[in-house]
């Protein structure tokens, strides 16, 4: 539970501690929608990325919430489970993997990335989908840290598919 006061409204923790800033949390909602609604990335690639850049910060509030995009677009939870080996795991492919592998940098250290790994995301995904996967990739670790450092879980020990961020609607488990 988190150490701020819970005087908030909202469902979850996550909207209380967003409550105390309400004008903050629209916006943030907002623009988080629009990674899953404007299709510039595929969903299921914005969703493996989400879910590394969760493990690499160990936020597990994260990696128990999936988006409902990506479950539509087919990415299952036997591949979810094998994110940690996705660099040799063939069940990936090749664009998936260099995003991993960017999401990987991009957390531990943005300087790190050479002109290679930006050429292999960069080619497949084109100058907009790159500028949208570090747009998210941004946001990710962001709120992963956020989330950790104000200790804010998600709503229940199981899995949550949401539509956007912050609107629980299918418990998965």
């Amino acid at each position: 539970m988190t150490w701020l006061p819970d005087s908030a409204p909202g469902a979850e923790p996550l909207d209380r501690v967003f409550g105390l800033r309400p004008n903050l949390y629209e916006d943030f909602q907002r623009w988080s929608a629009l990674f899953w609604e404007e299709g510039v990335l595929d969903p299921r690639i914005l969703e493996l990325c989400r879910l590394r850049v969760a493990q690499l910060h160990g936020c597990e509030s994260e990696l128990r919430i999936r988006h409902r995009p990506a479950i539509e677009a087919g990415l299952s939870e036997a591949k979810i489970a094998a994110l940690q080996r996705a660099s040799s795991d063939p069940a990936f492919s090749e664009v998936e993997r260099a995003c991993l592998a960017f999401s990987e940098l991009f957390v531990a250290d943005p300087n790190a990335i050479t002109d290679e790994d930006a050429r292999r995301v960069t080619e497949p995904l084109g100058p907009e989908g790159t500028v949208a996967l570090v747009q998210a990739l941004a946001l990710f670790d962001g709120f992963a840290r956020f989330r950790l450092m104000l200790d804010v879980e998600a709503p229940a020990e199981e899995r949550v598919v949401v539509s956007a961020p912050g609107s629980a609607e299918t418990a998965l488990d």
